[in-house]
Parts: C-alpha cells; sequence; structure tokens
C-alpha cells in the first residue's frame, strides 16, 4: 500500500521530470493546499525527494529543483530507481530481448537472493538503445514466488513497472555495485565492439520492503559521456 506522502512525493517527482515545476517548488502552504493535506504530510514527502537528491533545501528560501553538475541528458540518478526511464523524456529506450526463459536459481543466484538453489527464477536477458544506437546489455533474474508471471510485452518495456502495477511490489532498497567491466567474446559479438572491450557494469540487488532480495541483474553500459549521480547524506558523523 503507497502511503499518502509517498504518493505525494511522486506525483511531485513527476512535475519535476516532466518541467511543470523547473526551478523551485511551491512553498509548504501551497503544497498543502495542492494535495489537501497536512504540513507533516508534506515534509515527509519532502524529505524523500531531498534524499534521493530530487530536491535541495535552502533554509529560509524553500525547495529548489537539484541541477546537475554535468548536462542531465545522459544523467542516470541511482537513487531513485528510475535508471533508464530518465532518458524516456525525450528517448524512447527500445528492448531487444534475446532470451526470456524460467529455470532453477542454482548456487551462485540463490546466493543472492537468498533462497533454495531449487527455486524457479525468470532470466531475462536484453540489448536495450536508444536513438537506435546501443545503450546497454542486461541480464536480470527475478523470484517468480514474487514474480509469477513476467510476459515478453513487460519486458520490451520497464519491468519494474510491470511488477509495481500488478504483484503490488514496494521496492524499498537496493544495494548496486559499480566496477570496469571488459566484455567477453560473446558479449563483444552482441555489442559490435572488440573483446575486451571497457564498460561500465552495474550489479544490482532489489529488495522487497522486508528485506528479501528478489532481483538480481548485471548491467554493461555502452555509453561513453553516460554519467552516473548519487546523492549521499552520512549520518555517522
Amino acid at each position: 500500500m503507497v502511503l499518502k506522502y509517498q504518493e505525494i512525493a511522486r506525483d511531485i517527482a513527476t512535475k519535476i521530470f516532466n518541467h511543470t515545476f523547473v526551478e523551485k517548488l511551491p512553498s509548504e502552504a501551497e503544497l498543502m493546499k495542492m494535495y489537501l493535506v497536512s504540513r507533516n504530510t508534506i515534509r515527509s514527502a519532502i524529505n524523500v525527494l531531498h534524499n534521493q537528491g530530487i530536491i535541495s533545501r535552502i533554509q529560509g528560501s524553500g525547495y529548489f529543483v537539484s541541477t546537475p553538475l554535468h548536462s542531465d541528458q545522459n544523467l542516470m540518478n541511482l537513487a531513485n530507481k528510475v535508471g533508464m526511464n530518465a532518458f524516456h523524456k525525450d528517448y524512447p529506450v527500445v528492448s531487444t530481448i534475446l532470451k526470456l526463459e524460467t529455470k532453477v536459481a542454482g548456487n551462485k543466484i540463490a546466493k543472492f537472493l537468498k533462497c533454495d538453489p531449487s527455486s524457479s527464477i525468470y532470466y531475462i536477458k536484453r540489448l536495450r538503445k536508444i536513438k537506435d544506437e546501443l545503450f546497454s546489455l542486461e541480464r536480470a533474474y527475478y523470484l517468480r514466488e514474487v514474480v509469477p508471471y513476467l510476459p515478453e510485452e513487460a519486458c520490451q518495456n520497464s519491468i519494474f513497472a510491470f511488477i509495481t502495477e500488478n504483484y503490488n511490489v514496494e521496492i524499498k532498497t537496493a544495494d548496486e555495485y559499480v566496477s570496469l567491466h571488459r566484455l567477453t567474446k560473446d558479449e563483444a559479438t552482441l555489442a559490435n565492439l572488440p573483446e575486451n572491450s571497457p564498460t561500465l557494469r552495474i550489479e544490482e540487488l532489489n529488495y522487497l520492503k522486508n528485506e528479501q532480495p528478489f532481483n538480481y541483474s548485471t548491467s554493461d553500459y555502452f555509453q561513453e559521456d553516460l554519467t552516473l549521480y548519487y546523492h549521499i547524506s552520512n549520518y555517522l558523523h
């Protein structure tokens, strides 16, 4: 169940994404009137947006839309779980499905997903393009006890959007590991690049509300001017 402040945070984020709010958000009083909620609810929504680096707060001045250090055309904010969908506003992402199958997890994936090696999973391998240019090669694994049915049509678009809409799954937390990966012979053939070419690889584990991992993926990104963005809050000091 999506709480009211989460619903408001998503709507504000959408308005920022669609350039309804360009530089600054309305005041708290204006947002309270807009969404017909209390000040505490608005502040909870604002906290979500701030923690994800979508807005900044300046005491006494209000809430401002975060301005990227670099052009946002090829910027991915990994904190908000939007990923490549951030490019949808200008360029649709087109997916070519190379493999979609049901299989058992096996020891390696079971270790990541904290499940029995005999657990049933979906395995998806797909190439993703923007403006007819190869953007990434993705391999993803989903626990079928969480995602019982995953049609090909969903894999051609946003799988997370399909999951959240159809299975009431809330993706609360994730672990992401960024590394330099050199393409294997098979990967290089798919990407039409020389073997051992360097790519940016992101390994990702996504968790349910109860901290059960249900999805593991690796994505190799080929775009040279791609920038990854994290907003970091350090509460240890």
